[in-house]
């Protein structure tokens, strides 16, 4: 690590520029946060779909992942990557605020974006939002939650093994969720899987924003708790619209021509 590492990033905590793929069109923006263990590209198939609609698309590659900086000092906590994506947006200026679109952990990132920076935000659309902490104590929820930390925390464990050790568990990891994952994002993937994903408060910030939340989930996605809206985010959450599509968990052809239409819409509203 350099010196002007050192001293501007970890010791004052300047936040890292995020490499931008995707900064096209104009008009209202529409960020698109990519989930873990991916990078921006994984929104080609939307931007496409979205080149004829009049908006900004943005997409970043998040910290840790794609061409964006992969510090091995940092804990890669939902903060570090959530503040990462608000100096990424201050820098590009934005007249209004913007869509935030989030795949799997780019939906818990945007949400706590909105959190810190509810000026930045008109609109949140959460796809395959990995919702685990907060939900109802049924036995139903109990069970699946548990058993997917189970799964993660042997991942997460695995970092210490050896490097060939370590290849093994990034082959059973792909298989098992479609994540690409390299050497150089290993650290960035553990960490975030156990900072922003198993340590979340996503869906208690959820029920506490203002601005409105569609949540689009997957009917044969195994990584996300799906259930009824009342019963996970309650009565009160009026500002809570749910969405249910035939896919798994990546952003499919068939996903980007769905979120496309919920971006239009949320356009429209103004």
């Amino acid at each position: 690590m350099s010196l002007f590492d050192t001293v501007w990033h970890k010791w004052l905590h300047k936040p890292y520029t995020l490499h931008c793929t995707v900064d096209s069109g104009s008009g209202a923006a529409v960020v698109l946060l990519h989930g873990i263990g991916a990078s921006s590209e994984s929104w080609n198939r939307l931007s496409l779909e979205l080149a004829e609609t009049p908006c900004r698309v943005l997409a970043f590659d998040l910290l840790g992942f794609g061409d964006s900086p992969k510090p091995d000092w940092m804990e890669y906590s939902v903060d570090d990557h959530a503040r990462a994506v608000i100096a990424a947006l201050d820098r590009r200026r934005l007249r209004t605020p913007a869509i935030l679109v989030g795949h799997s952990m780019g939906a818990l990132i945007a949400v706590h974006v909105a959190r810190l920076r509810p000026d930045l935000v008109r609109h949140l659309i959460l796809y395959e939002a990995p919702l685990y902490v907060g939900l109802p104590n049924s036995r139903r929820y109990v069970k699946r939650r548990d058993l997917y930390f189970n799964i993660y925390n042997q991942v997460i464990e695995s970092g210490e093994l050896a490097l060939s050790s370590r290849q093994i568990m990034r082959k059973l990891v792909q298989r098992f969720s479609g994540f690409i994952i390299s050497e150089d994002t290993w650290l960035s993937f553990t960490r975030s899987l156990q900072n922003t994903i198993i340590k979340q408060t996503t869906l208690d910030d959820v029920k506490q924003l203002g601005m409105p939340i569609d949540i689009v989930y997957g009917k044969l996605d195994m990584l996300v708790i799906r259930g009824a809206p009342k019963k996970i985010f309650g009565t009160e959450a009026s500002h809570v619209t749910t969405h249910t599509i035939t896919e798994m968990h990546v952003v499919s052809r068939r996903a980007s021509v769905f979120l496309a239409g919920v971006i239009r819409d949320a356009l429209a509203v103004g």
